[in-house]
């Protein structure tokens, strides 16, 4: 009964947010939109990165009121926030016998984080927004953290 109950409010809570996504991107897997999967992936991928933008919000600003540097809140609640659902993912694959797709999904999930995450905000600073400017990293350990990636691949 409360497992009910909870279901319908996780449901009403997340409607909205499911409605919107329905009506802005095209069910490319059923036959009549199959032809715009170019136009579902962009659409999915601005999708993702508004959410992302909201998300790094939500958290500086509850690190900042929490008195909690930006660093150890983007370690712990953003890394896991990109890392968890990419874990649950290559379980899921392993499961069903494709162990190889689970190392692919481990490896490539990060390398694209890393290139088009970091690379396309960049590239558009230097490129469109401020033609020619530099963009300034303000963190040691990213440095270290693209050795350990490109380590890994």
């Amino acid at each position: 009964p409360a497992d009910g109950k909870m279901n319908k409010i996780k449901w009403l809570l997340t409607w909205p947010l499911i409605f919107v996504l329905f009506a802005t991107i095209p069910n490319c897997s059923k036959p009549r939109w199959e032809k715009f999967f170019m136009l579902t992936f962009i659409l999915s991928t601005l999708w993702i990165a508004l959410f992302s933008y909201f998300m790094v919000w939500m958290v500086t600003v509850i690190g900042y009121t929490l008195g909690i540097p930006d660093v150890i809140m983007g370690i712990t609640f953003l890394a896991a926030g990109t890392s968890v659902p990419d874990c649950m993912a290559s379980l899921i694959v392993a499961r069903q016998g494709l162990g190889d797709m689970a190392v692919s999904n481990t490896v490539g999930s990060n390398v694209f984080d890393i290139l088009v995450g970091l690379g396309v905000p960049w590239g558009l600073q230097t490129m469109a927004i401020d033609y020619g400017s530099t963009v300034k990293i303000n963190s040691k350990g990213l440095v270290y953290s693209v050795a350990l990636l490109l380590g890994s691949v």
